[in-house]
């Protein structure tokens, strides 16, 4: 609400900084003289800097409605398979049925396990209390099984009281395992990805692993540096911003590679602590 209320205040300001400034190019027109140039000069500087310190929310606004708008995609093909698995369920159970009262109890089992299979891979995204969460990993299996990479997900926590924007979250988790799919695609066949997110008694934490190729000891100094990349496509930016979310809300994040398995791991504080600053501004407060 703050944010939104300060980029309010700041058109509000751009605009005025306008209306004087075209008044004073109209008294300019029809009384003549230089007298006013100085002021106007300086309402056009003042303009200028109210301008550039619009840019950084209007950049972060943006980045925010991209992310919503993958976020909504995800939810949408999430209930997509959702929908289509109820559909079925009926047609599963008439199946099922007819079976057992045949008497091919073999074949009702077999059936069965074959159907489990195809609903546990869903049930197995839908155990965390975050709908975004769970929508990025039914997408990302989904583009892992179209690619035809083997992929396995654990998930063992609600992740309650995330200490990070659900969006940030989705944001390195997509990032992670984004750059997985891709060393998995250059790699050839037998591709295999793991992401598991669990909690201890202090943090939620995940794990990202993949047996594509090695991360050099060289390359692995550098991988979260802003520009760097070890991919010739990569703009060298999702690491970094992986990085700077979790350290920004007190987590962390570590990479390991080796010539059998590559596996960032990371994690965040379960219970943030808010310090509050002596304005008492809720939004003057920070995380330890």
């Amino acid at each position: 609400m703050r944010g939104k209320l300060n980029i309010r205040k700041t058109l509000i300001l751009l605009v005025v900084l306008n209306i004087l400034q075209t008044m004073g190019v109209v008294i300019v027109t029809i009384r003549g003289g230089l007298y006013p140039l100085p002021v106007l000069v300086i309402i056009s500087l003042a303009g200028t800097l109210v301008s550039l310190l619009l840019v950084h929310p209007i950049l972060l606004l943006r980045m925010h409605l991209k992310q919503a708008e993958e976020s909504i995609g995800n939810l949408t093909g999430l209930n997509r398979t959702l929908r289509a698995q109820r559909h079925d369920f009926l047609n599963h159970l008439q199946v099922v049925y007819s079976l057992i009262e045949s008497g091919d109890f073999s074949e009702a089992k077999a059936y069965i396990e074959k159907e489990y299979e195809s609903v546990e891979k869903v049930s197995s995204v839908m155990r965390t209390s975050i709908p975004a969460v769970n929508a990025i990993l039914q997408a990302k299996r989904v583009m892992c099984e179209d690619r035809g990479i083997s992929v396995s997900i654990d998930v063992r926590t609600t992740l309650h009281e995330l200490p990070v924007p659900a969006w940030e979250f989705c944001r390195v988790l997509g990032n992670l395992i984004d750059n997985a799919i891709h060393a998995l695609s250059d790699s050839g066949s037998n591709g295999a990805l793991s992401i598991e997110l669990f909690e201890d008694l202090s943090q939620y934490r995940f794990s990202v692993k993949n047996n594509g190729p090695v991360i050099p000891d060289e390359l692995l100094e550098k991988i979260f540096e802003a520009g760097f990349s070890t991919s010739e496509n990569g703009d060298g930016m999702g690491l970094p911003i992986c990085h700077r979310i979790l350290t920004r809300h007190g987590g962390y994040l570590n990479v390991v590679s080796t010539p059998e398995q590559t596996i960032f791991e990371g994690g965040l504080s379960r219970k943030a602590l808010r310090v509050t600053a002596l304005s008492g501004n809720e939004n003057d407060s920070w995380s330890v």
